[in-house]
């Protein structure tokens, strides 16, 4: 990371004079992966900025940024943040409402975005956004439209670009970067202020725990405007002098594994858990003899694991069995994510201990670890020869942890955000006097630092007889079924626990066909008799790996998965429980009999 450096455009210039004709980023736009230099993506920042402040955009302005991962997001961000104004990230995925709600509330008067469907979708938004004036376009064949009848101008990147470069502004650390609405599971977004100087410390943390350095290539393919993806994925590898690949979808991410071979790769459970899944079913549908192997190749690999995660040699003998199930058995899962895979890290949610054993045993570079955007947003990871299965590791080094009376996880240190936007009341309630961030999960935390996640002070269910129930807990038993996809635990202020279930379709293709079921039609599934026998039976088996009050005593069959779209996900795909007790009310009432 670059010495002496306050701001984050200061950083990624020193890194762009350093590293000139390298490739920062690649992109596959069309059917051949296109490399973007360091001095490209520099000099196309810099232009924009040149031309930001013809729009109206001075020093503290807010600019949201309206796109899917791609070159074009790096060069308005570093336009922005190089003219001194902030930058305010968009899910494209958010809903009409979220959307206006997070540029109103900014106080955004320009949108940079890319891509028809994103113009429609912010014209869309008509008088909801009274206060938009331009749209920036920064894709080819874009057109510029004068304002008319509401609706904010729509000017072209490159009308907007400067001749020359402009020069990124002095800046302090204390300067704001952005704001960053939370995705959270309950509640109206609120715009985490994080300054330049909290991200550059969490990047100088990450770096030091991760040794990346300039042979590094991450693929991106979480939302940028996540502050997982955006400053472990971005920021943190520009500052290596890393190289980011742009995965073309969430469809061809396996393919763009092969072909870029990446050495860090920034992911969420549910990919893992498809990953796992497709394994499993492969393995189901082997020989009696080769099932028999897996099984002596994961037990074996699991052993050999437990000395890796503490940095211990592995015994000779045990050594020799890996390497032979390394070649037999592993050879194919381990090809799935290349062959130069340094990291693999999960975040974003719980990742299911099965699944976090089975990579460990594949010797698959699996990492752990736990943030929040309030924290810029790493807090802790398990590193290589320091992993505890089970918890999300270690602080990073400059980040103080602690557990308060009733358990919640308290955190501290320079990552720590400025406070909501326009929310003191809030942020006083966030932050405390000793300037404590209550992050509002349950840890424990042992002797040797390692942090174990347990539930979400606000989302443990009380159901009526008293007793507290962790539902996350509960969803994390019923998804670890190969023929559960998703769940949503339900029950507060009830005699019992309820679920609403969306089954797994493709690990049920073989009941489906036995029972002449369409897999197509999933109103019908819902409520078949026979899914609802099977999966009744799945979850009594589930129920006996619990208490009494953590037992689902009913659940009911969704024909549609819970989306990002819906409202029902968070970018990083955790259920937001409100939305989906909202969405389905009358199906819950029924399985509690109201």
């Amino acid at each position: 990371m670059p010495d002496r450096v306050a701001t984050l455009s200061q950083a990624f210039e020193a890194q762009a004079q350093k590293n000139g004709a390298r490739a920062f980023l690649k992109d596959k736009p069309g059917k051949v992966w296109t490399d973007h230099s360091w001095t490209e993506i520099s000099e196309a920042a810099g232009k924009l900025r040149a031309g930001l402040p013809s729009l109206g955009v001075r020093p503290g302005d807010r600019v949201a940024i309206l796109s899917d991962n791609c070159p074009e997001w790096i060069v308005a961000d570093q336009a922005v943040l190089g003219l001194g104004a902030i930058v305010v990230p968009l899910y494209t995925t958010s809903g009409a409402e979220e959307t206006a709600h997070v540029i109103n509330d900014s106080g955004a008067k320009i949108i940079v975005a890319k891509g028809p469907e994103m113009i429609k979708k912010i014209l869309g938004l008509g008088s909801l956004i009274p206060g938009l004036t331009t749209i920036i376009a920064m894709h080819r064949g874009a057109e510029s439209a004068p304002a008319a009848n509401g609706t904010p101008a729509i000017v072209t990147s490159a009308s907007v670009s400067g001749d020359a470069p402009a020069a990124i502004v002095e800046g302090s650390s204390d300067d704001l970067a952005t704001i960053i609405y939370t995705s959270g599971t309950t509640g109206t977004p609120k715009g985490v202020m994080l300054s330049h100087g909290n991200i550059l410390a969490n990047c100088e943390d990450s770096l030091a725990a991760l040794t990346l350095n300039h042979t590094d290539m991450t693929l991106s393919h979480l939302p940028i405007a996540h502050s997982f993806e955006r400053t472990a994925g971005y920021y943190t590898v520009a500052l290596a002098g890393g190289t980011i690949a742009f995965a073309e979808s969430l469809g061809q991410i396996a393919a763009n594994l092969t072909e870029v071979e990446p050495t860090v790769v920034l992911t969420v459970p549910r990919l893992l858990e498809v990953i796992h899944g497709r394994v499993m079913r492969t393995v189901e549908a082997s020989a009696p003899m080769r099932q028999r192997l897996f099984k002596m190749a994961l037990a074996s690999g699991e052993q050999a694991a437990e000395y890796r995660h503490r940095g211990k040699p592995v015994p000779p003998l045990l050594a020799l069995s890996t390497a032979l199930f390394r070649r037999l058995v592993f050879a194919r899962v381990r090809a799935i994510f290349g062959s130069r895979m340094r990291y693999l890290i999960s975040g974003g949610a719980p990742l299911p201990t099965e699944i976090n054993r089975f990579l460990s045993a594949a010797e698959i570079p699996i990492v752990e670890g736990y943030g929040l955007t309030e924290a810029a947003p790493v807090v802790a990871c398990n590193l290589h020869g320091k992993t505890r299965i089970g918890t999300v590791g270690r602080p990073l080094a400059q980040v103080q942890t602690a557990t308060a009376a009733d358990g919640e996880l308290l955190v501290r240190g320079p990552s720590i955000m400025k406070g909501y936007y326009k929310l003191e009341a809030e942020t006083k309630e966030a932050i405390d006097e000793q300037g404590w961030l209550h992050t509002g999960d349950i840890a424990k935390i042992d002797a040797e630092g390692y942090i174990s996640i347990t539930d979400r002070k606000k989302e443990i269910i009380v159901l009526s007889g008293g007793k507290n129930v962790s539902p996350a807990y509960v969803e994390s038993k019923l998804v670890a079924d190969k023929f559960i996809s998703q769940a949503c635990v339900v029950g507060d202020r009830r005699k019992h626990l309820a679920a609403l279930i969306v089954p797994d379709y493709e690990n049920l293709a073989e009941f489906l066909a036995d029972n002449n079921l369409d897999p197509k039609n999933a109103d019908a599934l819902a409520k078949s008799p026979a899914l609802k026998t099977l999966l009744q039976g799945r979850i009594r088996g589930i129920n006996k790996q619990m208490s009494d009050v953590e037992a689902i005593v009913g659940f009911t069959i969704i024909p549609q998965p819970f989306t990002q779209e819906s409202g029902e996900l968070t970018p990083s795909l955790k259920v937001r429980r409100k939305v989906v007790q909202a969405h389905f009310k009358e199906q819950i009432d029924a399985m509690f009999g109201d």
